[in-house]
């Protein structure tokens, strides 16, 4: 009867064992559970977050450029129209020097309207000096230049025209950023002083305000197709110009992109 009695009590034992195993395994798996849908819970707050932050940003953005952030689709929308506009404008003048300057042997940049002189054209080696036959060429390129942006149909458009210099790898970067310096100056003071250009007192005036002249060492140089770097073409003066509204057409652009 004891030995009997020993066996059921150790069938018991083992049940409750069995059991309460079952129960903490159970428990484990409903802790792992929970343990889940918390993360997953903060996950999807950090991504609301994140969500409203990107959202609070574009809508500071959009009201230091004079938008409503309850109307920013419709303010996107005219903000696109005016950076048309404003191409628009950048292109007709594109093509007006493109005509202007069809007798000039110079390549205009479809995209910006950059120009360049290759500096032997202009200068003698290691010299600022403009050379004779430097302002000859310069005269039928500028002539035809500044009649389109100083024109009253185009003026009031243009925020600045920069004059660059830049050079080739040969030297010190410092040499180079003054000697690159000095010509963009020398070309700079041949625009406002030359009296080959034929500018009225109104055009010399405004080019006053807007003409700048910017020494660029080598920092930009032109390579070949195989990598190499071009000295000769990266030798250059290059003519550019600036609009008033190209500043905020950079910022409406990053704008539209990260929508």
């Amino acid at each position: 009867m004891k030995r009997a009695r020993k066996k059921r009590n150790r069938k018991v034992i083992d049940y409750w064992q069995s059991y309460s195993d079952m129960l903490a395994a159970l428990l484990l798996v409903l802790i792992l559970i929970m343990f889940a849908a918390i993360q997953k819970m903060e996950s999807q707050q950090d991504a609301l977050a994140y969500q409203q932050q990107t959202i609070e940003k574009q809508r500071i953005t959009i009201q230091s450029l004079g938008g409503d952030s309850g109307s920013e689709t419709q303010k996107l929308q005219e903000m696109e129209e005016q950076v048309s506009e404003i191409i628009g404008v950048k292109s007709e003048i594109i093509e007006n020097l493109r005509q202007e300057l069809k007798g000039v042997d110079l390549e205009i940049d479809s995209q910006t309207g950059a120009i360049q002189f290759n500096s032997e054209i202009l200068f003698d080696t290691d010299k600022s000096t403009l050379k004779a036959s430097g302002k000859k060429e310069l005269n039928k390129f500028l002539k035809g230049y500044f009649k389109v942006l100083l024109d009253s149909e185009f003026s009031d458009n243009i925020a600045e025209i920069i004059i660059e210099g830049h050079t080739d790898t040969d030297g010190s970067y410092n040499y180079n950023l003054e000697l690159s310096q000095k010509r963009a100056l020398s070309v700079a003071k041949y625009c406002l002083n030359s009296e080959e250009l034929d500018l009225t007192s109104k055009q010399k005036k405004k080019l006053r305000k807007i003409i700048t002249a910017n020494g660029r060492s080598y920092s930009n140089p032109i390579t070949k197709d195989n990598g190499e770097i071009d000295k000769a073409k990266s030798r250059r003066v290059v003519f550019q110009f600036r609009l008033k509204d190209d500043e905020m057409i950079q910022q409406l652009q990053e704008i539209l992109e990260s929508e």
